[in-house]
């Protein structure tokens, strides 16, 4: 009986979100990391592992990402932007070293995983699960296996970080800041009005690029917009008492994590572990050997590259093989330097996006590319 009432789509949808707050509220209550993303991804993902019927919102991760990109995107002051112009061959530097271990997981799913050539290097690239799987069926090759990989990638990822951050030493990771709610701007009026109309004003062109299948559309736009308007604003009204301010309140914030957190837990659930095992326990493997390479890079990058805020920990974020709103939240948590954690993952996706087709049909031509043997035990 229960089932079939919550089976009906809207049903369904809120059940799924009372779920999610529910989760928050207890993940803040045991004082976790990242309360209002990472208890809604795992209350979200064990309910549906229980075979409670829940449905997420077809909006729900779009919006969400479309609100923490305005409110990232306000972090760009123009000295922010002048800092990272200066420094933008190193953040070039820390994109590539981001693809690093992307070889080492195309010979784990090729070797383990059972997967030909090109849908390996599909499941290691740190691209969106999306657009992943595009270009899997543009090369023949199942998409399944690939937005599944994508998926659990991330997941994984927002999993492990922030309880590692939390095992650091106090200079390297402030504790304190990760378990504390994100801070936000009690909005005067005017600056509310104002954000919600360029939050709608951005939207109209965004949802444009999405349906012309634009990668990350819903996160890249309003922050790079957001970010540009924040570098021109303070000069264009220093001479103009408008009182223009962009501000994103800590409920909005809190929402679109939520919604975040459940699209993370709809690929966490049990049905994926039972479809592929194999597969998933491979995935987990090379995100745990991906996120420990990333954090030795960031230690050889911080005694390397020219300091700024936090060098360890704002290196580690941007190596990171997780969503680019998911490691941006937990920077803007944690302490480090947001707008480079940003950039290095702009920077990493438009290389992936950039390199993947050549890659794939430099592939494509060589031969055999079907699975290897599988290793036998000495």
């Amino acid at each position: 009986m229960l089932d079939r009432l919550l089976a009906s789509h809207p049903r369904a949808v809120l059940s799924g979100w009372v779920v999610a707050v529910f989760g928050a509220v207890l993940w803040s209550w045991a004082g976790g990391p990242l309360p209002w993303l990472l208890g809604p991804m795992v209350a979200y993902g064990l309910a549906r592992g229980l075979g409670v019927p829940l449905r997420e919102w077809g909006w729900g991760r779009a919006l969400g990402q479309c609100v923490i990109g305005v409110g990232l995107g306000t972090r760009f002051t123009p000295e922010v932007v002048a800092g990272l112009a200066e420094r933008w061959p190193w953040l070039l530097t820390l994109a590539v070293l981001a693809l690093l271990p992307a070889p080492l997981g195309m010979w784990a799913y090729r070797r383990w995983g059972g997967l030909d050539r090109i849908g390996s290097w599909l499941c290691a690239l740190p691209g969106g699960a999306s657009e992943m799987a595009v270009l899997a069926e543009r090369h023949g090759v199942p998409a399944a296996p690939v937005a599944l990989t994508q998926g659990l990638r991330v997941a994984l990822v927002v999993s492990l970080v922030p309880w590692s951050l939390l095992w650091l030493p106090g200079e390297l990771a402030p504790v304190g800041a990760l378990r504390s709610a994100p801070g936000g701007t009690v909005l005067a009026w005017q600056a509310g009005l104002f954000t919600l109309a360029w939050a709608l004003l951005i939207a109209w062109p965004t949802a444009a690029l999405h349906r012309r299948r634009w990668p990350n559309v819903w996160m890249m736009l309003p922050l790079l917009a957001t970010a540009v308007l924040m570098s021109v604003l303070p000069a264009w009204t220093a001479h103009r008492p408008l009182g223009l301010a962009l501000t994103v309140p800590a409920v909005a914030l809190d929402a679109a994590q939520l919604l975040l957190g459940i699209t993370l837990g709809s690929k966490l659930d049990a049905q994926a572990w039972r479809q592929a095992p194999r597969l998933t326990a491979v995935a987990t493997g090379v995100v745990l050997t991906s996120v420990g390479l990333c954090g030795l890079v960031a230690w050889c990058a911080a005694a390397v590259l020219p300091g700024g805020p936090a060098p360890w920990l704002t290196h580690y974020l941007a190596l990171a093989p997780g969503g680019m709103a998911e490691m941006a939240l937990l920077a803007r948590q944690s302490g480090a330097f947001l707008p480079e954690v940003i950039a290095t993952h702009v920077l990493r996706l438009m290389l992936v996006l950039a390199l993947a087709p050549g890659l794939l049909r430099g592939v494509a031509s060589r031969s055999p590319s079907g699975p290897l043997p599988p290793a036998t035990p000495p």
